[in-house]
């Protein structure tokens, strides 16, 4: 019987050994960190690019983006594809945190910026053959050009009135656009004298002053503008829109050009302002 107890109270023993869970696997170390992050930089649509184009990258912490990893500027980035190699010091890596690479090119006032987000270094992200597509940002006189045809597309909505005024050399038709007692838009229509041509120019205002100004110059009525002339204002009166399209090259407007067309447009606002019909 003795026995018998001592044949159990072992297959106990084994029986409890056999159920115990296995010990887990140890887990892999980390990957290295690389030294440094490589690849290129190309434009999503190729075009020509001025001499002076640069590119800047950045390796950053997408939580602390103000304060790069590593960073460096390539000069003479004028012919994408351009290669690049960005030294990192892997000690600065933090194995559990997320990086990407930030990439600025520079062409003059243009920027161009990369089209997808790419993460590097870190969870299984690659730190070389990186391949980088950048396009272009609007500049600052594209993104308020896009303002004014935006908010000119809500003249439906406003309070429509006319008049028109003739000179030695020219006669002038417009349309004026009042919304809240205010001339927020103007169109004039002028023609010269003896078929010399005709100026078709909108006007928008911001603030009781000039915002943008939008001048036309054609040959007659049925022909198609020779020169388009384009200006506007930013919230400080600063001219940041100032350019003059004629076929297909856009030169700057002159400062001197510039103030004519803010003079004459303030000089349209209080022409009209003081015809805006009374609301009843």
């Amino acid at each position: 019987m003795q026995k018998l107890g001592l044949y159990a109270l072992g297959a106990l023993v084994l029986l409890a050994g056999c159920n115990k869970a296995p010990t887990p696997p140890a887990a892999p170390p980390p990957a290295p960190i690389a030294n440094a992050v490589s690849g290129t930089v190309a434009l999503k649509d190729p075009r020509d690019l001025g001499n002076d184009a640069k590119i800047d990258l950045k390796v950053v912490d997408v939580t602390q983006t103000a304060t790069p990893i590593a960073q460096t500027t390539i000069p003479n980035a004028s012919h994408p594809p351009v290669s690049f190699n960005l030294p990192v010091d892997p000690h600065a890596i933090d194995p559990k945190r997320t990086y990407s690479l930030e990439v600025v090119l520079t062409d003059g006032d243009r920027r161009y910026l990369p089209v997808l987000q790419y993460p590097v270094l870190t969870n299984k992200a690659p730190a070389s053959n990186i391949q980088v597509v950048v396009a272009p940002e609007p500049t600052q006189s594209e993104k308020l050009y896009e303002a004014f045809n935006r908010a000119y597309g809500q003249v439906g909505s406003m309070i429509h009135f006319n008049g028109s005024s003739q000179d030695e050399n020219s006669s002038t038709a417009w349309d004026a656009f009042a919304s809240n007692g205010k001339v927020k838009f103007v169109r004039e229509i002028t023609d010269l004298d003896n078929d010399k041509g005709r100026i078709s120019t909108r006007i928008a205002y911001q603030n009781d002053k000039p915002w943008v100004v939008v001048r036309e110059e054609s040959a007659g009525a049925n022909a198609k503008p020779s020169s388009t002339t384009r200006v506007g204002w930013d919230d400080n009166g600063n001219l940041v829109m100032k350019d003059k399209i004629s076929g297909s090259q856009t030169t700057e407007v002159s400062d001197g050009e510039a103030k004519q067309l803010y003079d004459h447009a303030t000089k349209v606002f209080g022409t009209t302002s003081n015809r805006v019909p009374k609301a009843h």
